[in-house]
């Protein structure tokens, strides 16, 4: 029963996110969701309580489970250059796949229509990047980083790892991101916040 239950609730969550993808927040209808999966509007608030916190399950489940791998890779019993690049590269293949895209692309529709994409940050992406902040905090402890606002030296890492890349594939416009590639952008990127905020024990590292 427990696997039967199990099975249903990932059927629920690909059809919200297919219907979601397609329709928008708004216009997604919970008739239609239940209708792809095959059961009725009650099958789904057994799971779920509302429309609003279905899409934000289902939206951090999907981002969760392409990208959870990388912050596992943030460890300070490694050189913080191995490890940011570790993450990096991670991150960088996770974001630019085509389910991520996606809810990244609903996600910031939903921004300027809805207070939904604000709460899908707050639970989701907020969340992930304060790990990496947490990341650097202690880096900077260990005399790996500079004395800097840990809060900003995120967002940078982030900006970064995305500068060449993120913005062309959101957009729909051709991008090289094949393995080396990316291996590439993200070395650059590692560069350059080291060369910004490498502190005093890892200069090479």
């Amino acid at each position: 029963m427990r696997k039967k239950t199990e099975e249903k609730r990932q059927a629920i969550v690909d059809a919200a996110f297919e219907v979601f993808s397609e329709a928008g927040f708004e216009q997604a209808s919970m008739s239609e969701i239940a209708a792809r999966v095959g059961g009725s509007k009650a099958t789904l608030y057994g799971y779920f309580e509302s429309k609003e916190e279905m899409f934000f399950e289902v939206m951090n489940e999907c981002a969760a489970h392409e990208i959870k791998g990388a912050f596992a890779l943030l460890k300070t019993s490694v050189p913080i250059r191995e490890a940011l690049t570790g993450f990096g590269k991670h991150y960088l293949i996770a974001i630019l796949k085509p389910q991520l895209l996606a809810i990244r692309r609903l996600a910031i529709h939903e921004g300027g229509r809805s207070h939904v994409g604000a709460l899908f940050y707050e639970r989701g992406p907020k969340i992930g990047w304060q790990m990496v902040a947490s990341f650097l905090q202690q880096s900077y402890e260990a005399g790996r980083l500079r004395k800097c606002n840990v809060t900003v030296a995120t967002e940078h890492l982030r900006a970064l790892f995305e500068a060449e890349l993120a913005e062309l594939c959101l957009l729909g416009v051709p991008a090289d991101t094949s393995a080396r590639n990316i291996t590439q952008v993200v070395n650059r990127a590692v560069d350059v916040f080291m060369a910004a905020y490498g502190g005093r024990t890892d200069k090479s590292g």
